[in-house]
């Protein structure tokens, strides 16, 4: 990774800092298509970043950075049914997810790996994720985030949680609704 000083001084655009701006547009609602329609980013990047930074070219990179500079401080599209609920919908994953948005970043260290959130940002104090909520992060991730034929593997990874974590959960999800039905 290149965090090398840019010629005004502020670090090169990273993977890690990729990452941490796409997921700071989620929070503020914006889906990996809505992202491309407004900027030409391709979603299938912006889903593969969402979860992978170390496979992100400095190029790339500054196509988000750049992406990011022009989103993160505007609505996404919401004029239709469809595309409201896309917002929504990834807004919430992102509140799930404890993804802080834009403004929690500072721009001068949001590349450095050492450029978390800042002080007044709180993340969720919830250390386990309910069974129920872990099933709705699947679904949604196969039917809306790009992971219609991942592996359990895959989906444990990028939920957060271990495989076996996974497992049990969507274990227990299936047996609540099995008994609620």
């Amino acid at each position: 990774m290149n965090t090398a000083p840019a010629g005004d001084g502020s670090p090169v655009p990273s993977g890690i800092g990729a990452q941490r701006r796409l997921r700071a547009l989620i929070a503020r609602a914006w889906s990996p298509k809505t992202i491309e329609q407004a900027t030409s980013l391709p979603a299938a990047a912006t889903r593969r970043m969402l979860t992978d930074r170390r496979r992100v070219s400095t190029e790339l990179a500054a196509a988000v950075a750049r992406a990011y500079d022009q989103l993160w401080n505007t609505e996404p599209p919401r004029a239709s049914a469809a595309d409201k609920a896309a917002a929504d919908t990834h807004q919430e994953h992102a509140e799930r997810c404890g993804w802080p948005p834009p403004m929690a970043y500072d721009d001068d260290t949001i590349d450095l790996p050492s450029g978390d959130p800042g002080p007044g940002w709180k993340r969720t104090s919830r250390t386990a994720i309910p069974a129920a909520d872990l099933a709705e992060d699947v679904r949604w991730l196969r039917e809306q985030g790009g992971y219609r034929h991942a592996t359990p593997a895959e989906l444990a990874m990028r939920l957060g949680v271990s495989k076996a974590a996974l497992d049990k959960a969507l274990q227990r999800a299936g047996r609540n609704e099995r008994a609620a039905g």
